[in-house]
């Protein structure tokens, strides 16, 4: 076995070994160099992991789901190229039932706000889970509406999950962790980056049967989202907004490219398999 194996994929196969394998040789092959004393770090990490269970005194170390894991949902797990490790604290059973992934901008409108409250709770009363990725604006606004209705919701982060982005959110991801499921791609102690939102959103869209936008610039990061959900296969859905307001430029062209419009909850419910709610 050649080729430099990332981190995450080393901790799927120390995750299923029977005995702590021995990747040195393998990661010496590859084309990347690692300094003797990072692996010996990495080891130690990962024979931690293996031996020592998670508890809330050791919030470093969270369970981990894995593409060899059973509860690996299946969603997630047909789309091209699933991330290997999936960390997570919470519930896994939110993972199979009815999923309606809300994304949008940061930076809501008071039509993109009443827009959210309108839709969100009904929607999450139904008992389908609102997944979303806990950023400012749309996403922790439908996390809130979701929980407010008595429903539940699944937070997926750009950090470990041992860090919360942004920081304001931070009793928010506390109670998503308690209460419902907190998913991150990323080992803990992972700082937010910019380039780590792409894989988060991934995850996003994976997750859901539908990826409902609100509120959306034309360039906005949430069309990358809803591109990513159309190539899985999953119905992408858009609240329309003024035609000449920028605020919602990116719906509209979602909209006009075959998205489903959506003026309410029951456009979201249509969407979705009959037999999951």
């Amino acid at each position: 076995m050649t080729g430099a194996f990332t981190n995450y994929q080393l901790l799927v196969l120390a995750h299923h070994a029977a005995e702590f394998p021995d990747w040195a040789p393998w990661l010496a092959a590859g084309k990347k160099t690692v300094r003797p004393e990072k692996l010996a770090r990495q080891r130690a990490l990962l024979r931690q992991i293996i031996h020592e269970p998670w508890t809330p005194a050791t919030p470093a170390l969270p369970p981990l789901l894995t593409v060899l894991d059973a509860d690996y949902p299946e969603r997630l797990l047909a789309i091209y190229d699933p991330p290997a490790v999936l960390a997570y604290t919470g519930y896994l059973d939110l993972l199979r039932g009815p999923a309606v992934g809300v994304v949008g901008t940061r930076t809501c409108s008071d039509y993109g706000r009443a827009a959210t409250a309108a839709i969100v709770p009904e929607v999450a009363a139904a008992g389908a889970a609102i997944i979303s990725g806990l950023a400012r604006g749309v996403d922790g606004l439908a996390h809130r509406l979701a929980i407010g209705a008595g429903g539940h919701t699944i937070a997926v982060i750009g950090t470990g999950l041992d860090l919360c982005y942004p920081r304001e959110h931070t009793a928010l991801q506390q109670e998503i962790m308690h209460r419902d499921l907190l998913l991150s791609p990323f080992p803990p102690g992972t700082a937010a980056k910019p380039y780590h939102f792409p894989q988060r959103n991934r995850v996003i869209a994976g997750l859901c049967h539908t990826l409902l936008v609100i509120e959306a610039r034309e360039r906005s990061g949430s069309l990358i989202t809803a591109a990513l959900a159309a190539d899985d296969n999953r119905i992408v859905a858009a609240v329309p907004g003024r035609i000449c307001d920028p605020q919602s430029a990116g719906c509209n062209a979602l909209i006009a490219d075959g998205a489903v419009p959506v003026h309410g909850a029951g456009d979201v419910l249509l969407t979705l398999p009959p037999e999951l709610y």
